[in-house]
């Protein structure tokens, strides 16, 4: 099985696309596919060499999960039409005469091939190109790359016992040392039982045991090590990179290496998997060339010295090395059949779920949307004692990062979130005319948090608030004293520009000077303006200078302390209408504090113990020692007289022990050891539960016995559930007597595929994980979840279709047994549809994906046959056939393999050539684009790998290992901390 393809076999192919309209012979039809299918056209070709392409589209990341309940429908195969039509009309415009009528009519006999005039060595070449019809690669597709030249070829080859797990490549090291740009591609399926760590590519040395390149798989991590004639290494670590192969089926890595220039001093290096960029490193762009001793090139089993190690069994497709490093959307399409989603699964009987409703729509394409707004962010959810659901947001106008002009905005709906009300706007501070910057031009309200008084029916709304500034992120190192008490009274602090003193704003909102003067300045305590937008306004006499929450400028004199506050806003009429903001920060907040911020979403009311009646709303905080970087503790805030005063409870890190020592979150300095935004719920036996974001790759569980002010030391952790480092909501329920938990968060990689996660708890409060059912494809971050009674529970969350802005905040409404019953996995890969999309050409879509390996001949009703010729996308294979044969059904394959990439079994029978389903009923599946990055560019979170100790491999052979890449923090962000903590070898998440 073994075929190297060469050189020449490219250039004959390139030969064909430019001199030649390529036949395919029918039976007694020809279809003429070169124009057609190819896009070559026959007179510019020579100066439009390799004018193919799939022109495939983009569609939306990260597909791991199916929108349920309604089906994913392919639908329809339009765009292929165009695609075929499209190459012939550009034809056409080019001035090529190109004979319709013999397309549409399928004459019976081959057209005559035109008398020449040329050399004699231009008659050998199309001699050539005549024996060689047909030979298009099964994955043409995926090859159409311009100017990228293949230096090393191998396809369909084994490494097994036969052949010591290892497939020889030293013949080729000379070529491969004379790369400087490159790119390695690999196309492979690792038996399902692989070892730990094996080898997919390398260079080695029979000398030096430490100088090698490896393109390798640690517990199905993909990672990639240089190191040189010294052993010194070449590239930061990858072996905690977040992608991962999926063992037992086919995959692809992907491997760049580009020389340093001015952009990239040190040159750069890439590591993709199926497609998608898992990585990349910035310390070099050294490779074989600068491995000096290097004498062995393999697959599989790598000579390391006087040792053979890193072996295994491999089915290996294709090894491809490029004389270029190909760009991120090249890898993309040399990998795009690599690319799939889970499975399909159908809803079990009895299960409901609504389909999505946008209750707050962002823009589309980086543009605002009618109101002026780009983003929604942070969904709050809470339902009230009369049914009523209040959905509250961040409306974020400018975009969607965490400073600029946010507002704190709601929608009511009175019937379970088939319909929603208008927007109405809880506060949101004035924008700053003379704002500095564009991007944060006014004071910021973020992350709400709803909660209701069972006793008052009063519902409150609590939230951050930041000056104008970036927010968290232009927090100073230790902030000013924020409240001065004068007497039996507390007061808010302003600090007069230029000055050190403190200024107080007493009642009324009269300013008083250090010496407990009253001065002519006042500041609007009691706003009355849309919004509340008025409120801090600072007036001299009667003339308006400023605000005492923007930025000092040469009139607004007067600013509080440079530090975050907790605003909180209530509503008395089921949230129809709200008070002002207040200020409830003084009490909660202590010195040490840096930031402290609201746990977004719902909090609750303690229905049960020696503190029932209790609201408690989840917080987290840094200190002024490591800040966000090192200190952020769970907590909650909680009132014991309806709302009136908060105070903080107890941090889950205070006292706790980590490893040798015994952190606080005062003092902390230990990034493993931060938990962050939070969820809590109470149990049955009176005890809460705090649901933790936290940087261990599962979820963290802390438990407290009296109410949130202190909690157990241990944190129990869940592997069943993963946390990629975004929010997460939970809440309590019963059913049929027994007590559950549901939690719902972003299943990944990264903050995509939303999961609802059912928990039993048992009579010790333990939890026992019994579904993780996913509720919503694609992009999935911050949500919150309620019941709504009967058994039907509501999730707000964010989302993104399409071109619309991150975020839109969605809702859909789902039952018990939605959350309880098995999804109904397909049994087989089906053919959806056999459809005639150009004359003579079927296009064959199955409904998962499938990979051609050897190329299939179906096998017809009538005794005929179809003929493969390439493979369109993940679902989709092209054949041709005789018309006269439309109609048949086939009955399997005369010979070779439709493979399918979930190892299904692969169903043909029965399925019928059609002329078309009303002209476009079924699709050609694109190519899912990832728009992520790491390093400093937009990173994606991935599930974290279970290992970063020393590589395991054959016998005590030493494994690869580089050092951590660096961090540079975040919080509501998608990048997080990285650092181990001392009681726990496992992996933390490199990525927010």
């Amino acid at each position: 099985m073994k075929n190297e393809r060469t050189n020449m076999n490219y250039k004959s192919l390139d030969r064909k696309q430019r001199y030649g309209i390529r036949k395919f012979a029918v039976g007694a039809a020809s279809v003429v596919i070169g124009t057609v299918v190819f896009g070559a056209n026959p007179v510019l070709a020579q100066e439009q060499a390799n004018a193919a392409g799939a022109n495939t589209e983009t569609v939306e990341p990260s597909q791991g999960l199916s929108e349920l309940p309604k089906e994913v429908s392919s639908g329809d195969l339009a765009h292929l039409d165009k695609d075929l039509a499209g190459k012939l009309a550009a034809a056409q415009d080019n001035g090529v005469e190109v004979d319709q009528d013999h397309l549409k009519k399928n004459e019976s006999a081959e057209s005559e091939t035109p008398s020449s005039t040329g050399t004699p060595a231009e008659e050998a070449n199309k001699e050539e190109e005549s024996e060689d019809q047909g030979a298009i690669p099964r994955d043409y597709y995926s090859r159409d790359l311009k100017n990228a030249n293949p230096v090393l070829e191998k396809e369909d080859v084994e490494t097994n016992a036969a052949n010591g797990q290892r497939v020889d490549l030293s013949s080729e090291l000379d070529k491969l040392k004379q790369l400087k740009n490159a790119t390695v591609h690999m196309e492979f399926k690792p038996d399902a039982s692989a070892p730990r760590f094996y080898n997919l590519f390398s260079v080695s040395s029979d000398t030096k045991e430490n100088e090698y390149f490896t393109m390798s798989v640690l517990d199905n991590t993909a990672l990639i090590e240089g190191r040189g004639a010294n052993g010194e290494q070449f590239y930061d670590k990858y072996t905690d990179a977040p992608l991962k192969v999926r063992p037992g089926q086919w995959n692809s890595v992907t491997f760049t290496v580009e020389q340093p220039t001015a952009e990239l001093p040190h040159g750069r290096v890439r590591l993709y998997v199926n497609g998608v960029l898992s990585r990349t490193s910035l310390k070099s762009g050294n490779f074989i060339k600068d491995m000096p001793d290097v004498n062995q090139a393999q697959l599989g089993a790598t000579k390391r010295g006087k040792k053979t190690v890193w072996s295994s069994n491999l089915q290996v497709r294709n090894l491809t090395v490029y004389d270029r490093a190909l760009s991120p959307d090249e890898v993309q399409t040399r990998s795009q059949l690599f690319e799939r989603g889970e499975l399909e699964q159908k809803l079990p009987e009895g299960a409901k779920i609504s389909e999505k409703e946008d209750v707050f729509e962002g823009g589309r394409n980086n543009q605002p949307n009618k109101d002026g707004i780009k983003s929604y962010r942070i969904p709050a959810l809470l339902k009230t004692d009369k049914g009523t659901l209040i959905a509250g947001a961040d409306e974020r106008r400018l975009h969607s990062s965490d400073w600029g002009d946010i507002g704190m905005v709601i929608r009511r709906s009175e019937d379970n979130g088939k319909t929603w009300g208008d927007r109405i706007v809880i506060s949101n501070p004035r924008d700053n005319e003379h704002a500095k910057h564009a991007e944060w031009p006014s004071p910021v309200n973020i992350d709400m948090a709803l909660v209701q008084d069972p006793e008052t029916k009063r519902i409150f709304a609590i939230y951050d608030m930041f000056l104008e500034s970036k927010a968290v992120f232009s927090l100073p190192g230790q902030a000013p004293k924020a409240y001065e008490q004068v007497g039996d009274k507390v007061y808010q602090v302003l600090y007069k520009q230029g000055e050190s003193g403190r200024y107080t704003i007493r009642e009324n909102g009269e300013v008083f000077d250090p010496q407990n003067r009253k001065t002519d300045y006042r500041v609007v305590v009691d706003p009355k303006k849309p919004a509340y937008s008025d409120k801090g306004d600072l007036y001299k006499g009667n003339e308006l200078i400023g605000n005492i929450y923007f930025e000092y400028s040469e009139k607004n004199i007067f600013r509080v302390s440079n530090t975050n506050y907790l605003w909180m806003s209530y509503s008395d009429d089921d949230g129809k209408t709200w008070s002002a903001p207040k200020d409830i920060t003084h009490g909660i907040r202590k010195d040490w504090m840096h930031f402290l911020g609201t746990g977004p979403g719902t909090g609750i009311a303690l229905r049960t113990g020696p503190h029932k009646g209790r609201l408690v709303i989840p917080v987290y905080t840094t200190n002024n020692v490591s800040y966000l970087s090192g200190s952020q503790s769970s907590r909650v805030i909680y009132s014991d007289d309806h709302g009136e005063t908060w105070q903080a409870g107890e941090a889950v890190n205070d006292n706790r022990p980590v490893g040798n020592q015994t952190i606080h979150s005062s003092t902390m300095n230990n990034p493993g050891a931060q938990n962050t935004e939070s969820t809590v719920v109470q149990l049955n036996n009176g005890d809460l539960k705090l649901f933790m974001r936290g940087l261990t790759g599962d979820l963290q569980v802390a438990t407290s016995h009296d109410g949130g002010a202190t909690w157990d030391k241990e944190i129990k952790r869940y592997p069943q559930v993963k946390d990629v480092y975004v929010q997460m909501s939970a809440i309590h329920t019963m059913h049929e007597g027994k007590e559950y938990i549901l939690l719902s968060n972003a299943g990944g990689p990264g903050r995509n595929n939303g999961l609802v996660h059912l928990a039993r708890v048992e009579e010790n409060g333990e939890l026992t994980w019994l579904k993780h059912n996913p509720i919503q494809s694609g992009k999935f971050a911050y949500n919150s979840l309620q019941e709504l009674g009967n058994g039907e529970y509501g999730l707000l969350y964010e989302h993104a279709d399409g071109n619309q802005n991150d975020y839109t905040l969605s809702y859909k409404k789902f039952n018990w047994d939605f959350l309880s019953k098995d999804r109904i996995s397909p049994k087989e890969a089906k053919v959806k549809y056999a459809i005639q999309k150009w004359p003579g050409i079927i296009a064959m879509e199955f409904d998962s994906e499938v990979l051609v390996n050897k190329a299939p001949t179906l096998q017809l009703a009538n005794g005929k046959t179809a003929t493969f010729m390439t493979q369109y996308d993940t679902k989709t294979l092209l054949f041709t056939i005789d018309p006269e044969d439309m109609g048949q059904r086939i009955t399997g394959l005369a010979e070779g393999a439709i493979e399918s990439m979930h190892n299904l079994p692969v169903s043909l029978a029965g399925s019928k050539l059609s002329d078309g389903i009303n002209g476009s009923e079924a699709a050609i599946h694109e190519v899912p684009e990832f728009t992520g990055g790491v390093n400093a560019e937009e990173a994606a979170v991935h599930e974290v790998p279970e290992y970063t100790g020393p590589m395991a491999t054959v016998g005590e052979e030493p494994a690869p290992t580089v050092e951590k890449p660096e961090f540079t923090g975040g919080v509501n962000a998608e990048e997080a901390p990285v650092a181990e903590m001392p009681e726990y070898t496992g992996p933390l998440s490199t990525v927010g």
